[in-house]
């Protein structure tokens, strides 16, 4: 005899049961944050950017995997970041700098919300002003457009030793990204990572590195190349002695986003 069917209340009262272990959780892992501080405390690195774009990234891309098909990438996104945004807050205030029009510009704002959650944001005169705000900051990250007008202030210094850890949006249906976000944090290989350059023309068509992505910014290329990558090693010292006249400055090394279907 087939087990009489369960009730729409007994459904209910199972889905409460689940979002209380879930809330447990949350309320644990948020005490796991609380030790990752005081831990730092004493080691005396709370003193520096509580961004790790490496491990976040890390993170993101393993639970995404191990969702598959069971949990919608976007919505295990968005918890993760939840969380992360909240933890990373809790370890340390932080604040976004940018110009005022970046900040005007409701994708931008939309990116960044998503991203970063609650972070406050402090609007500037100028990207320079936003990069050079940045630069006495250690804590704190500044984001661009990429089509925006931050490159000279760049090639400039006044970013000081800030440099782009990461691109938004994180999760793409394409590897062009919006928004470049600098920041003081010890970049970290992961496995799948990207290095952009900035260079004054185009990269040799036989260079060993095929770029993800290039655009003009003003009179300079911006490129993107696969891999952790340094100036002081291959293949972009082969690059700069074989190529003496081209002018190459490395901008950062960060995370690949998780390329999505649209």
């Amino acid at each position: 005899m087939p087990p009489p069917q369960e009730s729409l209340a007994e459904i209910r009262r199972e889905i409460d049961r689940i979002d209380d272990g879930i809330l447990a959780l949350i309320a644990a892992r948020l005490d796991m944050v609380d030790r990752v501080r005081a831990h730092k405390a004493v080691t005396g690195s709370l003193a520096t950017s509580p961004i790790r774009p490496g491990r976040e990234a890390e993170i993101l891309r393993r639970l995404i995997a191990e969702a598959g098909d069971k949990v919608p990438a976007d919505l295990c996104f968005r918890i993760w970041r939840a969380l992360i945004s909240t933890a990373s807050l809790r370890q340390a205030p932080i604040r976004i700098h940018g110009s005022a029009d970046f900040f005007a510009s409701a994708a931008s704002q939309a990116y960044l919300r998503e991203y970063f959650g609650p972070t406050a944001f402090a609007d500037h005169a100028s990207e320079a002003q936003a990069l050079r705000a940045l630069s006495g900051n250690s804590g704190d990250l500044a984001a661009v457009a990429l089509d925006g007008p931050w490159a000279k202030a760049w090639l400039e210094g006044h970013a000081g030793p800030a440099q782009v850890i990461g691109v938004l949006p994180f999760l793409s249906p394409s590897p062009m990204p919006r928004l470049l976000i600098f920041g003081h944090a010890t970049p970290e290989a992961t496995g799948a990572d990207e290095t952009l350059v900035l260079t004054d023309g185009q990269l040799p068509r036989d260079f060993a590195l095929q770029p993800l992505w290039q655009m003009r910014t003003g009179a300079l290329q911006l490129t993107s190349l696969p891999g952790f990558l340094s100036e002081h090693s291959a293949p972009l010292v082969g690059l700069t002695r074989s190529n003496g006249s081209l002018a190459l400055s490395v901008l950062g090394r960060y995370p690949s986003p998780i390329e999505v279907r649209s």
